[in-house]
């Protein structure tokens, strides 16, 4: 009698999609200032809402 065994668990692995609002504070100077320093450095987060938008499973089976 030939026993069989599985090789490697499946475990499913998912992509998770969110939208994302946020308030940013930033300090500084002027406007353009405080654009670049949004997008070099970030800012202060005073307020984050978020919704789960899709998920979707990538690798593996989908276990009910």
């Amino acid at each position: 009698m030939k026993t069989v065994s599985k090789i490697k668990e499946v475990k499913a692995t998912q992509c998770f999609s969110f939208e994302v609002t946020m308030l940013v504070h930033i300090i500084a100077d002027n406007e353009a200032t405080a654009k670049t320093q949004l997008d070099d450095k970030g800012g202060i987060v005073t307020k984050r809402d978020v919704k789960l938008v899709n998920t979707a499973t990538l690798y593996g089976e989908e276990k009910e």
